[in-house]
């Protein structure tokens, strides 16, 4: 412990975390800033400047130190502990100043008030071992049992305070009481945690023979006992009488937090031996088990100031300070047999072995969190952003293992008792999930595809019934001749036609193929606000916050296909607001939006559209469609074979519908493929061994159709441009099959039909469609459609056989860079045709997705991966901006945060407030046991 006194400890225990406190608050401050007041602003320039002095002065003082060679002075220690004490007792006094509750807490870390005394706990502690180094010198053993009955008073004379001073104390109306009593209790933990740290410390180093003989057994006592109670206490096995619940602190149920507590419990007992091999595997297994005493050391220490009110309320308070006992037993011993060992080994071997083995836990525990990044990640991908072409190997009983742990880590906002493990829930997050969530409804779909049983998803709730509706319609078009493209603009008025306040609009809008949204405006007020271009998941999450508090967003994005939603809120009662869009269209069009039609462009225009492509995306216009060939191509007939959990009675029923439903229609066999579907899709082809085959599977896991539809529909589009699927489910309750959304982003992959089948247990045929609720049945049928497509001359290439104008994926690998390019269409035909790579798995990048945002945000044009935003003031944009960035940096496949982002420390007031409830509990039975008491003598 005296190499504490080594000012290069400084450099970890203070510059760092005041760094690091000073990127946060900035960070912080830049988001909130517009909305704080010019008072409130110098406030926060006040605390930085006063944090940023003390940083300098601390670093000016390791530089001093260091050059001098010179030890820590206790005259630091003490300056520091003073000034540091007080620099956060001011702070906590201007806290909610600092962020007013005009604030919108979705735009905050709610803990943001908590960061100071986090970061700079490290500093106070660190000099009050400073004054017990130098007030511990030639120190007795009476010294230390003084201590401890000095530290012991400390609490019972509190206790006198509550039960008898505190009742006869007067109120005033000032805040003078209140302060007082608060300086009183920082004293008070200070002095506590002085006097019992110090007759430790002193023990600890004492060399008496008659101590020495003692020692083990208050290293028993600090290493093994309190420890082992401690995790005891916090599990909810002894704390039950006192009326808390579980997991305060957080979840330490894990058995390896017990095996490595009395591991380490051991290893701190051992004596001494002289065998110098035995004594290096003991200091070895005492580093390797440090990082453990750590963690617990740096969980409890922003509760330290708290003990002396534990021990005063329960009693049992000295379990709060075990890992503080543990951590100066270990560190002391640490740097003994160092020393020691150092008369053997070389200072060079000793520092490797230090280092290697302290980073034993942290690499293990490291390991098993890639292990679950890589898990997490495969089973992400194959659900949600598959490659067709790719073999997909996921270890089922690890993934929902993941999904476990997940879930817990995500309930830090649900109770105490919510699975949340401190910094380690943190790291875990940071590490497997980029700083992100897997929102509930990626946990429920992955754990129904892999495991068969689904969850129960949380109903969503519309809070405001009250719907806007659209009073008023503008529309304006302009010819670009130079562009040859049609320019319009929407404007609409929309208005709220019931006496009830925030009312929304909410509508959707089917846009033609050739056609974008290249900008959006709402009307805040009188002002005129543009619509912010941004990632889709961000813009969606900030819009669902602003909504939350009632304030003013509108939004617009991408559903499936072309379909876009149109959302704004809020309405007052008989309110009008004024909102509008401007798009680009190479034909003129015809748009419903919210049930009013709307034609926009010049139909004479139409005969002189011709034909455009642009690095392998090409449009086809309705003049040029109708001069295709109408053909025919030959079917063939995929029958995707429910085999998921419980399902295996039903194979001699699959067999027989197949085999029936292929004779009655006449069916090649050698047109039929035949998909074994459940968390996977296994094809074979039709044979007359095939039953044996469906006999051999393994039935286990969900009935996968999503991924079994759109496995066949790629892989066809891909290799098979002469034929199209005809697609049968064969399963017994369609309804309980995993489909998350329809197919209308993979339109061109089936251009003869929308449909695909459904072949029941009565050998039924029911149509169901494949661009709107593709679970809901349409209508019994005996004929499955096939009205022909459109070939273009290439003979590779069909289109539907409709009135419409198309886009398809073409040969032309020759890629054009279209950064200066003046034509807005022809940059917004490029972005549909990244899009469309994307989802067939033809782009020649892992990071498409990053360059169809990239793209969309560079041209204004809306794109499926973004969405036009309104936001009401410049903190909801810097928000917007920060969540964006932590989005784009992180796995694609996960989600914004669910709540509002918490640390993982639990809360200071919240466990103030248990220990004071629990206090007043315990008070109240006092009293009734005493009014029983009375009772019965009277």
């Amino acid at each position: 412990m005296k190499n504490l006194l080594n000012p290069k400890w400084l450099i970890v225990i203070n510059i760092i975390p005041s760094l690091i406190l000073l990127i946060l608050f900035y960070g912080q401050f830049q988001i909130i800033k517009s909305q704080l007041s010019t008072e409130v602003k110098s406030l926060w320039i006040d605390f930085s400047l006063l944090l940023i002095s003390l940083t300098c002065l601390q670093a000016v003082y390791i530089f001093l130190s260091i050059k001098k060679k010179i030890a820590l002075s206790i005259s630091y220690g003490l300056a520091t502990l003073v000034i540091y004490s007080v620099s956060l007792y001011f702070y906590g006094g201007e806290a909610e100043t600092l962020i007013p509750f005009s604030i919108a807490r979705w735009m905050i870390n709610v803990d943001t008030i908590l960061y100071p005394g986090t970061f700079l706990m490290p500093t106070l502690i660190h000099s009050l071992f400073i004054l017990i180094i130098y007030s511990s010198k030639k120190s007795k053993s009476s010294s230390a049992w003084l201590s401890f009955l000095y530290g012991i008073s400390i609490p019972l004379l509190g206790y006198v305070f509550i039960q008898i001073i505190l009742p006869l104390w007067q109120r005033t109306e000032s805040n003078f009481g209140l302060h007082t009593l608060i300086i009183l209790s920082i004293i008070a933990s200070i002095l506590f945690l002085f006097f019992i740290c110090r007759g430790i410390y002193i023990l600890i180093n004492l060399k008496s023979q008659t101590l020495l003989k003692f020692k083990v057994y208050f290293k028993f006592l600090f290493s093994i006992i309190l420890p082992i109670l401690g995790l005891l206490f916090n599990s909810g096995l002894l704390s039950s009488h006192y009326g808390i619940g579980n997991s305060i602190f957080g979840d330490f149920s894990n058995i390896w937090f017990f095996v490595i507590a009395l591991i380490n419990g051991i290893l701190i007992c051992l004596p001494n031996f002289k065998n110098i091999k035995f004594r290096l595997f003991r200091f070895i297994g005492l580093c390797v088990c440090f990082p453990y005493t750590l963690y617990f050391f740096l969980v409890f220490l922003p509760f330290l100031p708290l003990a002396v009110v534990a021990v005063v309320a329960i009693g049992i308070g000295f379990l709060m300070l075990s890992p503080l006992f543990l951590f100066i037993f270990q560190s002391n011993e640490l740097y003994s047999e160092f020393i020691i060992l150092k008369q053997t080994y070389t200072s060079l071997k000793l520092n490797i072995a230090v280092c290697l083995s302290i980073l034993v836990i942290p690499i293990a525990l490291s390991s098993v969190y890639l292990r679950d990044k890589y898990i997490l990640n495969s089973a992400l991908e194959y659900v949600y952003n598959p490659n067709y072409s790719k073999n997909y190997k996921i270890n089922k009983k690890s993934l929902l293992a993941t999904l476990k742990t997940i879930e817990q880590n995500k309930g830090r906002n649900r109770g105490a008792s919510d699975g949340n493990i401190p910094f380690l829930s943190a790291y875990y997050n940071w590490l497997v999930l980029d700083n992100m969530v897997l929102s509930e409804t990626k946990i429920n779909t992955l754990t129904a595809i892999f495991e068969g049983t689904e969850k129960p998803e949380v109903a969503f709730v519309e809070p405001f019934s009250a719907k806007a509706k659209i009073s008023k319609i503008k529309t304006t078009s302009i010819f670009d001749i130079k562009q040859q493209i049609w320019k319009s603009n929407i404007d609409l008025e929309i208005t709220n036609p019931e006496n009830t306040n925030l009312a929304s609009f909410e509508t959707t809008l089917n846009l033609p193929n050739g056609c974008w949204i290249t900008n959006y405006y709402l009307n805040i007020g009188n002002r005129k606000e543009y619509g912010l271009l941004a990632e889709k998941k961000s813009a969606m999450w900030v819009f669902s916050q602003i909504r939350n508090e009632n304030r003013d967003p509108g939004i617009l994005y991408y559903l499936t296909g072309n379909k876009v939603a149109f959302k704004i809120f809020p309405f007052s009662a008989q309110e009008t607001r004024k909102s509008g869009m401007e798009l680009i269209h190479k034909e003129p069009l015809i748009i419903v939006i919210d049930g009013h039609t709307v034609e926009l462009g010049n139909k004479i225009d139409n005969n002189n559209i011709k034909t455009q492509s642009i690095n392998g995306a090409a449009y086809i216009p309705k003049v040029e469609k109708a001069k295709l060939k109408l053909v025919k191509r030959t079917p063939e007939y995929h029958f995707i074979i429910d085999i998921s959990k419980n399902k295996d009675r039903k194979k001699s029923s699959y067999y027989n519908r197949i085999e029936k439903f292929v004779v009655d229609n006449k069916i090649n066999p050698e047109r039929v493929k035949l998909d074994f579907t459940n968390s996977v899709v296994n094809e074979i082809s039709y044979s007359h061994d095939w039953k044996k085959q469906l006999t051999e599977k393994t039935f286990d896991g969900g009935y996968y159709l999503e991924g079994a539809i759109k496995k066949i529909l790629i892989n066809d589009y891909d290799t098979k441009p002469h034929s199209f699927p005809i697609i049968i489910s064969v399963t017994d309750s369609i309804k309980n099959s995993i489909v998350q959304s329809d197919f209308a982003d993979y339109r061109m992959a089936f251009p003869e039909s929308d449909n695909f089948y459904e072949l029941d247990e009565a050998n039924e045929l029911w149509e169901h469609s494949l661009i709107s609720n593709p679970k809901n049945r349409v209508n019994k049928t005996s004929v499955m459609e096939n009205k022909g497509v459109l070939m273009l001359p290439n003979g590779i290439n069909y289109l539907a056989n409709d009135d419409q104008p198309s886009i398809i994926l073409t040969s032309d690998e020759n890629e054009k860079d279209l950064i200066d390019d003046k034509n807005v269409w022809l940059l917004g035909l490029n972005l549909q045709g990244k899009w469309l790579k994307n989802l067939t798995k033809k782009s020649s990048t892992d990071n498409s997705h990053l360059e169809i945002i990239k793209a969309s945000m560079r041209t204004g044009i809306l794109c499926p991966l973004t969405s036009y935003i309104v936001v009401e003031n410049e903190a909801q944009k810097m928000a917007l901006k920060k969540k964006q960035e932590q989005i784009l940096s992180g796995n694609k496949n996960l989600d914004p945060d669910e709540d509002t982002q918490r640390m993982d420390e639990p809360n200071f007031y919240i466990v103030l407030l248990l220990l004071l409830a629990i206090l007043i509990y315990k008070k109240k039975i006092e009293y009734l046991n005493l009014l029983k008491i009375k009772s019965f003598y009277n």
